[in-house]
């Protein structure tokens, strides 16, 4: 056929409306738009080549079995005698006047009083001893009205302490002040003893304090 001829019997047909192929173009149309969004939903999680990906493994905080049954827990407990890494366990005795003077005697701090140092243990004493001791260590923090006004850090008996018997105090606790060694590692322990001497410093000059 000429292009003339294809022309002139393009503009001459008119369509037959056939509901047959109405509702078969409809329903392919439904079904396209039902399943391409699961297709495209499901193609992430075929897998052809898993590389091992799938297989019987043991995943956190569940049940893993025994060929014969058994089971077990997968975070087991640690073997009797393990620390964890950069955990040093402070293994004095619990409070009491003998353990504290053999502190006072034995422990040493490992950090020199930088400015560093200072300004970490004012920001931790700040955070855990203000409460009950006061900013300033006078035993007038917010909560001494409701368990009892701990003595002042600036006595004489308190700054006659040794920096190894405070350190002791903190982590084993006195009275009714509570151990801090679960809240406080060794070193931000040492970092407040270290502050609580400054602050024994600064009401208590000596007379170099004023020659520098």
């Amino acid at each position: 056929m000429t292009p003339r001829r294809i022309q002139a019997f393009l503009a001459s047909w008119t369509p037959r409306f056939s509901p047959r192929l109405f509702r078969s173009v409809l329903i392919g149309l439904l079904v396209a738009s039902i399943a391409i969004p699961l297709a495209l939903v499901a193609v992430p999680y075929l897998e052809i080549f898993n590389d091992m990906a799938v297989q019987p493994k043991a995943r956190p905080q569940s049940l893993f079995g025994y060929p014969d049954g058994r089971s077990l827990i997968v975070e087991r407990a640690p073997a009797p005698g393990s620390i964890p890494m950069d955990h040093f366990p402070y293994t004095a005795e619990e409070s009491g006047e003998q353990a504290e003077q053999l502190a006072g005697e034995r422990l040493r701090s490992p950090l020199r009083p930088t400015i560093s140092v200072l300004q970490q243990g004012r920001k931790l004493y700040n955070t855990f001893c203000t409460p009950c001791h006061g900013a300033e260590g006078q035993g007038d923090g917010g909560v001494a009205e409701l368990f009892g006004a701990p003595p002042s850090l600036h006595t004489g008996a308190a700054r006659a302490l040794e920096d190894g018997r405070i350190f002791h105090v903190i982590s084993r606790g006195r009275n009714t002040m509570p151990s801090y060694e679960d809240l406080l590692a060794v070193e931000e322990r040492w970092r407040i003893v270290h502050y609580v001497r400054a602050l024994q410093r600064a009401l208590h000059p000596q007379d170099e304090d004023f020659e520098r």
